[in-house]
């Protein structure tokens, strides 16, 4: 009697213990690698900065001129942000990272609708 109860707690706990670290493992969270560190981001990084600052001022220095130069620069502003958030999604990693993009996000969309309200 003794015999078979051994033999019924060895087999239930050889069934327990891979069960239950397949689950553990199913349960987890996944791994999440952390984003490539390309060569030259750090560079992009500030390129992008630069032309999106120069970009700027190009549109607030049109502010005055007739609505075709504001329409032009105003797209090109577009143009220089899109690429600023694609280089920010490549080469930024963590919280950081969410956080320039929703910035980024916010001011494209910004620069969408002044483009469809003065320029179409």
């Amino acid at each position: 009697m003794l015999s078979r109860f051994v033999v019924a707690s060895v087999a239930f706990v050889g069934l327990i213990i891979p069960a239950t670290f397949t689950m553990a493992v199913l349960a987890a969270p996944p791994a999440r690698p952390e984003a490539p560190h390309f060569s030259g981001c750090d560079r992009n990084l500030a390129d992008a900065s630069a032309n999106v600052a120069a970009m700027q001022a190009r549109v607030k220095a049109s502010a005055g001129v007739d609505r075709s130069e504001v329409c032009t620069a105003t797209r090109l502003y577009f143009l220089e942000m899109v690429k600023a958030r694609a280089v920010t999604a490549l080469c930024k990693t963590g919280p950081e990272r969410e956080r320039d993009l929703g910035r980024l996000d916010a001011d494209v969309a910004l620069i969408n609708d002044a483009i469809a309200a003065r320029c179409l």
